[in-house]
């Protein structure tokens, strides 16, 4: 599979609903290095801004020449007057955009050829015309209408460049002011990068295998981590398999450790574990704690089960599958680390198809699941005891809303103030917790509150 054919592959798969990251992964065995590189940048341009390409190829259709027009031409995918254009050529036309637009090292014509061939392999030899058409015009001109969403006093024109959706913007203005808008929204288009958690007492070791790689690790400003410059599949990483190392951004590294400074004794509680990542962050740092996981997601279930062999800390680790709002713990938690579900905002420049596949309907949603799940963390967590809320949204919905709903019907919740400042990549909540902005390729986006239970009085 060569790579043009190989991201087209992807984002049929993206839109079933699977993770490109997954379906690049299980693609990598039909590809060369170079092509699976190749695939990757194409499908990850294109998924950053999906919506500012739509809109892009859509002004070129809609203002195209007769041929286009004949073949009942709009923006790919939408409702046109001579009906739908099949999925097959609207990802064509969106990766040919985005490559045209964005790809600095690979060839326009080879890449536009490579689209026309494939299209002609799939039995869509009828539309070769109008993809040609049409990225002929984008190569001319598609630059000049990105400058122009770029530099548009529109709030909405700035968001399909930052690769924001627009129909979250309502939620974005009431979390921020115009000004810190602007500022985030430059922010989410720096380009992610991975950062590695070491494991205790392979630094040094890991250090020479990376460089032996030609990956060359940066010194993180986190004690035990490293920063590369782009991003990696783990498993291609030299002591992953031996528990050498994590892939983990530097927000959930800075999240997890909210654990270490607070837990004194007792069972840490993580109420929805995931893939086990900060769960194995703590035991690996706690060497005398025990969690306890919990994850509804079967999948996601296993995956931890697997983290924690790697990193052999199972005999610490009591991993169970099921409903957070449903589990007892087998004893009260002293400290109860809850990563809710949420719109993953934060995290939309790394994660990019988890935003074009929320709604409002989705969204509030998930915003009554995470306060039931807060209530219930507060139910379960001893006297005395901390619960630290996590969301990797930037959303004040999700964040400082969920926490003073909750707290307001509970004499015994009172927040603790948050040890991360105010500088740098750190912001205030108004008025409760504290958010880290993604101000760099290994920082994604979180918000945290971290409450104390007091005991009854």
């Amino acid at each position: 599979m060569r790579g043009i054919e190989g991201a087209l592959h992807v984002l049929a798969r993206v839109r079933e609903g699977r993770f490109a990251s997954e379906v690049l992964r299980d693609s990598g065995s039909a590809m060369t290095p170079g092509d699976l590189s190749l695939a990757a940048s194409l499908v990850y341009i294109v998924l950053r801004r999906e919506e500012m390409w739509r809109h892009i190829v859509g002004g070129f259709l809609r203002s195209g020449d007769a041929r286009s027009r004949r073949e009942g031409g709009r923006s790919p995918g939408r409702p046109a007057a001579g009906g739908r254009l099949p999925p097959q050529v609207a990802d064509c036309l969106l990766v040919g955009t985005a490559g045209l637009l964005e790809l600095r090292h690979f060839a326009g014509g080879v890449l536009v050829n490579g689209l026309l061939e494939h299209l002609k392999n799939e039995g869509q030899g009828k539309f070769v015309s109008l993809v040609n058409a049409v990225l002929r015009a984008v190569g001319e001109r598609g630059s000049e209408r990105v400058e122009a969403l770029r530099r548009s006093a529109s709030l909405e024109d700035r968001a399909l460049w930052a690769g924001v959706p627009v129909w979250s913007l309502p939620a974005w203005t009431k979390s921020w002011k115009r000004s810190e808008l602007n500022e985030l929204f430059d922010l989410m288009r720096i380009p992610p990068a991975s950062s590695l958690r070491v494991s205790p007492g392979r630094a040094d070791v890991l250090n020479g295998l990376l460089r032996e790689g030609g990956l060359e690790p940066e010194s993180s400003d986190l004690s035990g981590a490293l920063r590369l410059q782009s991003t990696v599949l783990p498993t291609s990483l030299p002591g992953y398999e031996r528990g050498w190392c994590t892939v983990q951004t530097e927000g959930s590294l800075l999240v997890a450790s909210l654990v270490e400074r607070f837990w004194r004794a007792g069972v840490i509680l993580d109420m929805c574990s995931g893939r086990g990542v900060k769960a194995g962050q703590i035991l690996q740092s706690l060497p005398k704690a025990r969690v306890e996981c919990w994850e509804l997601s079967r999948g996601r279930h296993l995956s931890a089960v697997r983290e924690m062999r790697r990193l052999g800390v199972e005999a610490r680790a009591e991993l169970r599958c099921g409903n957070a709002l449903e589990l007892e713990p087998r004893e009260a938690p002293t400290l109860v680390l809850l990563d809710a579900p949420c719109s993953g905002s934060g995290t939309w420049s790394r994660k990019p198809e988890s935003k074009w596949q929320l709604s409002w309907s989705r969204f509030d949603r998930l915003v009554a699941v995470q306060k039931d799940l807060l209530a219930r963390a507060l139910d379960l967590c001893a006297p005395n005891g901390i619960i630290i809320y996590v969301t990797c949204s930037l959303l004040r919905q999700e964040n400082e809303n969920v926490v003073a709903e909750v707290l307001a019907g509970r004499a015994n919740g009172v927040e603790v103030p948050s040890p991360w400042g105010t500088s740098g990549p750190f912001h205030r909540g108004r008025p409760w917790g504290a958010y880290i902005w993604p101000a760099s390729p290994w920082l994604d986006g979180f918000y945290c509150s971290i409450i104390m239970k007091r005991a009854e009085v």
